[in-house]
């Protein structure tokens, strides 16, 4: 964004920009941005909190106060994490397992734990970031799983017509990612941006099958795999 700025200016049009990568928009050098010490996907901060996100949008407008650039300001204010908890307010409580324990099962249940909370999750805010993949849950589920096992991806797991096998797991990780911590979100208490994101990675079953994925995918025989594999996990959690 910071380069398309310089572009827009060039043919008149003032822009402005947040940025959340602050050595990036060092070396872009964009005509006016303001740095955010926040989570990465989190531009405007906490969720849920409109009056530090108006704060936040209203200094990077203020930014246009500025005749002329390159201009980088740091924003002054943290977001509110001061609120923490080392797990769920409300802890998931699963079903006995049927099965022998295995990651398929154990996913299973926990995508099964989780549906009443997505769902009440989605009808208090009426939006989701799920949907990406455009396949169920309990697909993705199996898909990772699948993919972890060194099972052959086909059937109902196979990328549907207009979609590659990069495609899918880029999609389908997401909206793993997107139901767990909606699901997390919509329960009572309250976890911060940085303890929701280490719970989801060192404590789900769904974190769990994203990490094996990535160990399998690496090996995989279809290159594509190969390449948007490490796209899936963050690299402090690989």
């Amino acid at each position: 964004m910071g380069g398309l700025g310089h572009y827009f200016e060039d043919e008149g049009v003032p822009t402005t920009q947040i940025s959340l990568v602050r050595v990036h928009t060092e070396i872009i050098r964009p005509p006016r941005a303001l740095w955010v010490p926040f989570i990465l996907g989190r531009p405007l901060g906490q969720p849920g909190d409109p009056e530090f996100q108006l704060r936040v949008l209203r200094r990077v407008l203020g930014l246009f106060d500025e005749p002329e650039g390159p201009v980088l300001v740091d924003h002054d204010e943290d977001a509110d994490d001061e609120v923490r908890v080392d797990g769920l307010a409300c802890p998931i409580s699963y079903a006995p397992l049927e099965g022998d324990g295995s990651l398929g099962d154990r996913l299973g249940a926990e995508i099964a734990g989780l549906q009443t909370w997505y769902d009440l999750g989605l009808e208090r805010t009426g939006r989701t970031a799920f949907g990406m993949a455009g396949i169920d849950i309990e697909v993705i589920g199996r898909f990772f799983v699948a993919l972890a096992e060194g099972e052959p991806l086909v059937g109902e797991l196979a990328p549907v017509d207009g979609q590659s096998i990069g495609d899918r797991l880029r999609f389908a990780a997401e909206d793993l990612r997107a139901f767990v911590t909606e699901a997390a979100a919509a329960q009572p208490g309250q976890m911060s941006a940085f303890a929701t994101k280490a719970w989801f990675w060192e404590q789900t079953a769904a974190g769990e099958a994203l990490l094996a994925a990535y160990a399998a995918g690496r090996a995989h025989d279809d290159e594509m795999v190969q390449l948007v594999i490490p796209v899936i996990v963050p690299k402090e959690f690989r």
